[in-house]
C-alpha cells in the first residue's frame, strides 16, 4: 500500500468510516448517508503522480441519454458557483459525480488536508443531490428550474 492511500485509510479508520479497500488498484470506496441522500464515495491515490481525488458518485442512476444535454448545463452552473471541485458527466453512459482532489507533490500529506478535501466533498454533494436526480429522473425539470430548487435549498 502506498502512503497516500494508507494516509487516507488511517483518516477514514480514526474518522469511523466503514469502506473497502481495493490496495492493487490504489482505491477506497464507502457508501455516505447524508440527511436526505446516499452515495458512493470513490478515493483514488494516484502514487506516482502524488495524487487523491475524491468522488461522489450518484449511484442509484445514471442519467438517460435524452437528459444529459440538460444536465450538461446544469453540471456547468454548478461548476460556475464551485470554488473548490466540479461536476462532472461521462456522457457515453451518463455516469455523474463530484470531484475533489488533492496534489501531494512536495507536500506532506496530513489529515486536515484529507479531511478538507473529503468533506467539501460530501457537504457539495449533499447540497446538490436532490437536483441531480430530479434532471437524471424528471423530463420537466429544467436546468434552470434544478438551479433555482438548489439555490432554494441553500437558504
Amino acid at each position: 500500500m502506498g502512503a497516500i492511500l494508507e494516509s487516507i485509510s488511517e483518516f477514514l479508520d480514526d474518522d469511523g468510516w466503514n469502506f473497502e479497500s481495493f490496495t492493487d488498484d490504489g482505491v477506497l470506496r464507502a457508501r455516505f448517508a447524508g440527511a436526505n441522500a446516499e452515495w458512493d464515495l470513490i478515493i483514488i491515490a494516484r502514487e506516482e503522480q502524488e495524487q487523491a481525488i475524491f468522488y461522489s458518485h450518484v449511484a442509484e442512476s445514471a442519467t438517460p441519454e435524452h437528459r444529459r444535454r440538460e444536465m450538461c448545463e446544469f453540471l456547468n452552473r454548478l461548476n460556475n458557483r464551485t470554488v473548490y471541485g466540479a461536476f462532472e458527466m461521462d456522457m457515453r453512459d451518463g455516469e455523474t459525480m463530484f470531484r475533489t482532489a488533492l496534489d501531494l507533490q512536495d507536500v506532506d500529506i496530513n489529515d486536515k488536508l484529507i479531511r478538507n478535501a473529503l468533506y467539501t466533498n460530501l457537504g457539495t454533494m449533499e447540497r446538490y443531490h436532490g437536483s441531480l436526480i430530479a434532471i437524471m429522473k424528471d423530463d420537466m425539470v429544467s436546468a434552470e428550474v434544478a438551479l433555482a430548487i438548489a439555490l432554494d435549498e441553500e437558504e
